[in-house]
């Protein structure tokens, strides 16, 4: 049983309805009916939504436009009231939801300061301390003294963001507010939130990115009609949202069922939050876990054998591991088109997926059609195991193939040399048809398609996403005592 004081927001069987009519006719027939005949139908914006945030949990929302996620947010709050339910919020609350919508148009920038802190319940005194930071952070300079009524759209984001991520929340909602101002300003403003995002708040983000949901969050949830269908690990569920957004029309309602279906499942709930807080990574490619023996092939040679021999044996070159394989691979196939031999393999032809760096790859693999296509392309993604794009590739640089027949087979090959600094990586293989424009003319896509580790000859400790092979050099210039 979850800890009372551990929970930041509670949903229990939250629904909000309204009351729609065709149009104001009907409104006023319902209203003088004598026998209050109906004439207006019922619209759930949310159907019996049921959500534990605990505290210091970075919870990412994503679904399709109309899907709930801004209802859900302005309930939580307080902008609007559930119609069934409960909803219990700890801690104060600011929600980026449309920046500025709590100013006075009629009062000067540093005036409404005051009044939309004040909303927020901040006392003159508390205001005062924090006003030069709010000012500093907004760059609005001598226009604070004017009218909001005179303040561009732009200028009114500014001061809305800076008042709300300087009083310090313990909740904080976002909806979609990061792209604000000129792109110094908004990687300012990013700089701002990832203060947050690693500070211990509790934080509600809503995205279409879901690169920046993976990179952001600890948690995600997928709305849809008004409901949950989905809630889990932010990769897993970023991985059906776009499965489910980008399948072909006729076949969403029975992606969606199985989302349903996968939802239900009690294993996937059970290890939700200890999986989004530790996100350890699928394998270590040299560690022994629970001091087991790893199964470790090599040069088509499989044998048992410890830390200490790997670490030696492969120290300079790389190798295959046999169980190194993702875990959360999701097939989007929209198109009788498959994926075959998806590999990595070194200059010589041998099969890896533990790299050394600085060293050149050959990625590739193999696709069959069994439906005619036309103006083809192919594709890669490298993303980290937050799920962030690390690198792309397509056929573009070289020219689609115009025309595909049933039966058809093709190689498809990118050498490389790897820059990524030592971690784990995933492959995503992908294939489209210019000629269609619906779904971006997706054929097929394997997210997940292969897992990959990246380890560096020397042990060198680096950080980051690339190396840049960067040479350092230190220059002797002179003493104070060289000048006297």
């Amino acid at each position: 049983m979850n800890n009372h004081s551990d929970i930041a927001i509670e949903l229990k069987n939250i629904s909000k309805k309204y009351t729609l009519f065709s149009s104001k006719k009907d409104k006023l027939k319902e209203v003088f009916h004598p026998l209050k005949k109906k004439y207006h139908h019922d619209f759930f914006a949310l159907k019996s939504i049921n959500l534990e945030i605990r505290k210091g949990e970075v919870l990412g929302i994503v679904g399709k436009n109309g899907s709930g996620k801004s209802t859900l947010l302005k309930l939580i709050s307080g902008v609007l009231t559930p119609s069934t339910g409960n909803l219990v919020v700890n801690g104060s609350l600011v929600a980026l939801l449309e920046l500025g919508a709590g100013f006075n148009p009629e009062f000067t920038g540093l005036e409404n300061i005051y009044f939309y802190s004040t909303l927020l319940g901040y006392k003159r005194s508390q205001i005062d301390a924090i006003v030069d930071d709010i000012l500093d952070f907004s760059e609005l300079g001598a226009f604070i003294y004017q009218p909001l009524k005179t303040y561009s759209s732009g200028m009114r984001a500014r001061l809305g963001f800076a008042v709300s991520v300087n009083v310090d929340p313990d909740i904080l909602i976002l909806d979609e507010v990061l792209a604000v101002g000129d792109e110094l300003f908004q990687r300012k403003c990013y700089a701002k939130m990832e203060k947050f995002f690693k500070g211990g708040k509790t934080i509600l983000f809503v995205s279409h990115s879901v690169q920046s949901i993976n990179e952001l969050c600890t948690r995600a949830v997928l709305l849809d009609s008004g409901e949950v269908i989905l809630e889990g690990p932010v990769k897993l569920v970023t991985m059906y949202y776009q499965k489910y957004l980008f399948t072909e029309k006729g076949n969403e309602q029975k992606v969606r069922q199985e989302l349903v279906e996968l939802n239900r499942n009690n294993e996937l709930k059970g290890a939700v939050y200890e999986e989004a807080r530790k996100r350890k990574d699928l394998h270590d490619a040299i560690s022994i876990e629970n001091k087991e023996v790893k199964l470790i092939e090599h040069d088509g040679v499989k044998a048992d054998i410890t830390e200490k021999i790997v670490t030696d044996i492969f120290k300079q070159k790389p190798y295959y591991i046999a169980d190194l394989k993702p875990k959360s691979t999701i097939e989007y196939k929209n198109q009788d088109v498959r994926f075959s031999d998806v590999e990595i393999k070194t200059a010589d032809e041998r099969k890896v997926n533990v790299l050394i760096m600085e060293e050149e790859y050959l990625l590739s693999y193999k696709v069959m059609f069994n439906i005619n296509a036309t103006d083809v392309v192919f594709s890669y993604a490298i993303k980290n195991e937050k799920g962030l794009f690390i690198n792309t590739g397509t056929t573009l640089d070289i020219i689609p193939i115009s025309e595909v027949k049933i039966g058809d087979n093709y190689l498809v090959e990118w050498r490389f040399t790897c820059m990524l600094v030592p971690g784990t990586y995933y492959l995503n293989v992908g294939i489209r048809s210019l000629a269609i424009e619906s779904k971006s003319g997706l054929l097929n896509r394997i997210a997940d398609a292969l897992a990959f580790k990246v380890i560096h000859a020397d042990n060198r400790k680096l950080s980051g996403i690339v190396s840049l092979n960067q040479q350092p050099n230190i220059f002797y210039l002179y003493n104070d005592q060289d000048k006297l």
